[in-house]
């Protein structure tokens, strides 16, 4: 499926630039060939349709190769996030089974804390997953070695538009690692959809600097602007550097970039972007977390060339499942738009039923690339996927126009005095006050009401921010019942290994004392 795209770019396009990563450039005919030799690489090693080959690297060129190689061969490719610890890396070794294990360099260490471990395979292959070395490794001879000693014709493998492609793991609420199944047809479906809302072209180019292993830097432009016959140049993932960022595209000159809403934070940071060139954005996208409408606004006046795209999508549910178009983008700020190319969501209650407009319920999703299920993992499976939806665990809703906004994960709500309070709409209250940079709100245990609303603040830095005036803001612009008992100072909120904010670490540093209206540090100890 997706492997036969790019052996049509290749004939179409051989001498266009394909991928750039750090001094490696490569075009279309090169890719292709270089897809091939590894291809029949691993074949040589024993892999076939329907096996795993796992992949624990920062982003590098290698990543994409991998990813065509195996579906050339019919083979499933787990992408394994490179910030968990060598116990959770473990898990995802004992879900997946790989048969062939592709390694960075820069996360060697935590392979040999698993050396005999019985899922990790005997075979490894070390990749050079750096773009500027400060010095020679090997490893790049090593890989570059083994698939040059291959031919570069396509391997002679029949692949099915249902055989499974890709292993994108999530922990979930059980803190075990769950792979949600995407095919070769569910990739192809993800990748036109984009393709079509979003009128990609060959004359397209992205930059990404999201991590890979993750469902939405790979798929919001990667896959698809590869697939279209357009230019991918691939970030670092380690120690993001906005002022790299920016210089990329003047270097690169990408039409279309997701930009997450951390980096969006650290962007804006370095205030006057006059003196970068940033016309060749047409489009710029942000997803992943919800986005404070203050730095909303401030990406507005910085890219005022690019039209603005807000998206919500998921691992399970897929990548740009909704996506607020430029021209709704200030009218419905906030909003993360209607429906993606070929989706169908439906708002509904405990029961599945649909929900009319300004009813809160679990948002459910139905498209050519939702996940087929969890790798192995029927009753999971069952019970995400029902009557023909995707369950999402993501509570929204749609106003009178269709158009949806995210109340927050059902989990975390909060139920207070019989009445439902979502954190994220605090969140967003909050986060209008001059002189607050990030906030995060949950619910903590409270004798008279259940539950209260705790708030965790970050004040922008050399600011002072007063308790009272805070609770005082939310009441004025909300129900009373959803203002917050605790206002809590804090340095940074603490963050997971895929960069959401940690609310279940917030809990536990509310459970461990008592903290009124205390200045923290990020460890949740006092400052």
């Amino acid at each position: 499926m997706i492997g036969v795209h790019l052996s049509t770019n290749a004939a179409r396009y051989p001498e266009a630039t394909a991928m750039v990563f750090g001094p490696h450039r490569c075009s279309y005919k090169a890719l292709y060939e270089r897809c091939c030799r590894l291809a029949n690489a691993m074949a040589g090693r024993g892999v076939g349709r329907g096996d795993c080959v796992a992949g624990l690297m920062n982003n590098c060129h290698q990543f994409i190769e991998i990813l065509f190689a195996a579906a050339k061969l019919g083979a499933i490719f787990a992408p394994i996030n490179f910030r968990l610890s060598a116990r959770e890396v473990g898990q995802v070794l004992d879900d997946s089974l790989p048969k062939l294990m592709f390694v960075g360099r820069s996360v060697l260490p935590s392979i040999d804390e698993l050396r005999g471990r019985p899922s990790l395979p005997q075979q490894i292959i070390l990749v050079a997953d750096q773009p500027y070395a400060d010095e020679p490794c090997g490893a790049e001879d090593i890989y570059e070695t083994w698939i040059g000693s291959h031919p570069a014709d396509a391997p002679e493998t029949t692949v099915a538009s249902s055989d499974a492609l890709l292993l994108m793991h999530s922990s979930g609420t059980t803190g075990q690692p769950k792979g949600a199944v995407w095919t070769q047809v569910t990739t192809l479906c993800s990748a036109h959809a984009k393709i079509i809302d979003f009128g990609l072209t060959q004359n397209d180019a992205t930059a990404v600097f999201g991590p890979l292993f993750h469902v939405g830097p790979l798929m919001d432009l990667a896959v698809p602007v590869l697939l279209r016959g357009g230019k991918l140049v691939i970030g670092a993932t380690t120690g993001f550097d906005p002022v790299r960022l920016l210089r990329t595209i003047e270097d690169e000159r990408p039409t279309v970039m997701t930009v997450y809403p951390t980096m969006w934070r650290r962007i804006l940071a370095l205030g006057d972007l006059a003196g970068y060139d940033l016309a060749s954005l047409r489009l710029v996208f942000t997803g992943g977390e919800p986005i404070p409408v203050p730095v909303l606004r401030g990406i507005y006046e910085r890219f005022p060339q690019a039209g603005f795209i807000n998206t919500y999508g998921s691992t399970e549910g897929g990548p740009i499942t909704t996506f607020l178009a430029p021209e709704d983008s200030r009218r419905k700020i906030g909003s993360v738009g209607k429906p993606a190319f070929s989706v169908d969501i439906r708002i509904g209650d405990e029961w599945d039923r649909p929900l009319g407009p300004g009813q809160v319920g679990e948002l459910l999703v139905r498209s050519p690339f939702v996940c087929t299920g969890y790798w192995r993992r029927s009753e999971e499976t069952a019970s995400a996927m029902r009557n023909g939806w995707w369950h999402t665990g993501d509570l929204a809703w749609c106003d009178e126009e269709g158009f949806v906004w995210i109340a927050g994960r059902k989990k975390d709500m909060i139920i207070s005095g019989a009445e439902n309070v979502y954190p994220i709409e605090v969140e967003r209250v909050i986060a209008q006050l001059s002189g607050v940079a990030d906030v995060a709100v949950i619910g903590v245990p409270d004798e008279e009401w259940g539950e209260a609303v705790a708030a965790y603040v970050v004040p922008e830095p050399g600011i002072s921010l007063d308790p009272a005036g805070i609770v005082e803001h939310c009441r004025r612009n909300m129900a009373s019942y959803k203002k917050p008992r605790h206002v809590i100072f804090v340095s940074a909120l603490p963050r997971t290994t895929v960069n959401k904010v940690s609310k279940a670490t917030l809990r536990v540093w509310f459970s461990r004392k008592s903290l009124g209206n205390q200045v923290l540090s990020p460890e949740g100890g006092q400052m």
